[in-house]
């Protein structure tokens, strides 16, 4: 059997097993905590906007107004380091290691009772599995693609930060899991790149895709699952159910150490010799927040989020703005895919539930969910035949095959972790013999759809989408019973967006300059994706949190890194 038709079955034997619901989204995350407990713990927004405002941004919202200054009565311990990260997740693991390191002292807080994680893939360039794998990938090309999706609204500056230090960062972070039974792999477009299987040619799909993809035994649970007892190993201070709720900030404008309240309700001072670090994730659970900067989301993020517990409300941000810091302009960029329907995100007809065509449909996961969203119940159909084994292989769809599943196993079949994988968002899908009953099934109306599916088949034997220009080799007419539909369902991870900072990673006021002693890595970053998440670098969030991660420690504490040295050729 010759290589490209074994690949195709792999792939089809993939599809299978996410045809069984609506589709597949490859993320990870959640703990094994109740959400309930979550929710008495975490403290959000609870007053409302004001009645009389019509428009968010002509709101005051209850974090926008700095809280009163805790005053030194009500300390009931104070606590010296070097270093204080607050937020344990990738980013902040990584930056704690990164200050150990250093020799500093280090304090990690977290206002869950575990640290917390979610997602798969880790976006790397020059990593030594690239290196080893023949795999060269001009980090130009790459930065001006993501500038160029972004609108030029994200900070070149940031991508550069990334795309020039991420494969030395991803390449310690794999010798750090390794040593607690955690691999770094590479998951390639195909075993035989540079070429790729039939159909799959990056520089003619909607969106460009970098072999920039790496992932961990057991995905980001597995790699926290290493960080932690790399940390427990190292005696780092770690204080779970401690929740920082205010920066300290001295007269000369240097932010000094952290206020934060313990489970019994305490406060704790944490004073930073060096800097503190905020790497508290996003604020996709704050409803108020959601509404003002990522609007386009807040109800996807209220309904459709696979993750628990409801800890990411954007404290860091808040605290951050509270000493005088600046969110970048919204609306922010949501990541919120949609698995599109049984068959994944494969250019197969869409149909709304007028049952119309809307789009072309050879598009990315999260840009198919941008589009959902504006149709009637937010939803659409995916219809196919009994073909689509044959023509599924050259559908291509997006970011939810991005490596050869053969080479890249799936992240429930690599072991059991602390954190968890959710289940997939469930769909509905049916079969019919003939279109007036798939139809009827669906509840689209029947003279319509009929007609939309009549229209299609036209286009496809005419080889070119008169209505929409999706690809030729993509028009795979719906005409062999039994015909199937299944609905398109969204599942909303994160919202990326942050504060200003420089390449230094220093949280930056009003003027652009610098406030002293203050660092921010991870989902707190701002201006890296500006309009949308692209899916063309996959993982990028996770490259940007652990690069971030690591940077900012050395920055905190004045270590000379290659990072801030002028690029060589």
């Amino acid at each position: 059997m010759d290589k490209e038709k074994n690949q195709g079955i792999t792939r089809r034997l993939f599809i299978k097993k996410t045809a069984a619901g609506a589709g597949a989204i490859a993320a990870t995350g959640a703990g094994l905590l109740s959400a309930e407990k979550a929710v008495a713990q975490t403290a959000t927004s609870s007053s409302a906007p004001s009645a009389q405002a019509t428009y968010p941004w002509q709101k005051t919202y209850s974090w926008e107004t700095p809280p009163a200054a805790i005053p030194d009565s009500k300390i009931k311990e104070k606590v010296m380091a070097d270093i204080i990260v607050v937020g344990f997740g990738i980013a902040g693991a990584t930056a704690a290691l990164s200050a150990s390191d250093e020799k500093a002292k280090v304090i990690l807080l977290e206002k869950w009772e575990l640290y917390n994680c979610r997602g798969s893939d880790n976006a790397a360039i020059d990593s030594s599995l690239q290196k080893k794998a023949g795999v060269k990938i001009d980090k130009d090309e790459v930065c001006l693609a993501l500038q160029k999706y972004s609108g030029n609204r994200s900070d070149q500056r940031l991508l550069r930060l990334w795309a020039n230090n991420s494969g030395r960062i991803i390449d310690w972070l794999g010798n750090v899991t390794e040593q607690h039974g955690i691999k770094l792999k590479l998951a390639l477009k195909n075993r035989n790149w540079p070429k790729y299987p039939q159909g799959q040619e990056p520089e003619k799909e909607w969106n460009r895709e970098f072999n920039v993809c790496h992932y961990f035994t057991g995905r980001q649970p597995g790699l926290m699952f290493a960080l932690e007892k790399e940390i427990r190993k190292r005696g780092i201070e770690v204080r779970y159910s401690t929740r920082a709720v205010q920066l300290i900030m001295k007269d000369k404008g240097r932010v000094t150490g952290v206020i934060a309240q313990d489970k019994d309700g305490n406060y704790v001072q944490f004073n930073a010799s060096k800097g503190v670090i905020l790497s508290t994730g996003e604020y996709g659970h704050d409803e108020e927040m959601m509404e003002k900067y990522c609007p386009w989301a807040a109800e996807t993020a209220k309904t459709t989020s696979p993750y628990t517990p409801p800890v990411n409300t954007g404290d860091g941000h808040k605290m951050a703005m509270w000493v005088g810091g600046v969110m970048e302009p919204g609306p922010h960029p949501p990541v919120d895919h949609s698995g599109g329907g049984p068959l994944a995100a494969s250019a197969f007809l869409h149909v709304n539930t007028l049952g119309e065509r809307y789009e072309n449909e050879d598009v990315t996961c999260q840009l198919m969910s941008n589009a959902m969203k504006r149709q009637p119940g937010k939803t659409f159909w995916q219809v196919y035949d009994s073909k689509w084994e044959d023509e599924v292989d050259k559908m291509g769809i997006g970011l939810l095959m991005y490596g050869d599943p053969s080479s890249s196993p799936a992240p429930e079949s690599e072991g059991t972790y602390p954190i968890s994988t959710p289940p997939p968002p469930a769909g509905k899908k049916f079969q019919a013999n003939n279109i007036q009953d798939l139809a009827r099934k669906m509840g689209v109306p029947v003279d319509t759809f009929k007609a939309t599916v009549d229209r299609y088949n036209e286009l496809c034997a005419l080889g070119k989408d008169l209505d929409f220009g999706k690809r030729a080799d993509r028009m795979k007419p719906v005409n062999k019973p039994p015909y199937y539909a299944g609905d398109g369902v969204i599942a909303f991870l994160v919202v990326l967006g942050g504060l200003y900072v420089n390449p230094r990673l220093q949280l930056l006021d009003q003027d652009r300059k610098p406030i002293e002693g203050i660092y921010l890595a991870g989902n707190t970053v701002g201006n890296r994706f500006a309009n949308d998440y692209s899916t063309m670098t996959s993982g990028a969030t996770h490259g940007f949190a652990w690069t971030t991660g690591y940077l900012a420690a050395k920055s905190a504490l004045g270590v000379k890194d290659p990072a801030w040295e002028p690029a060589k050729a």
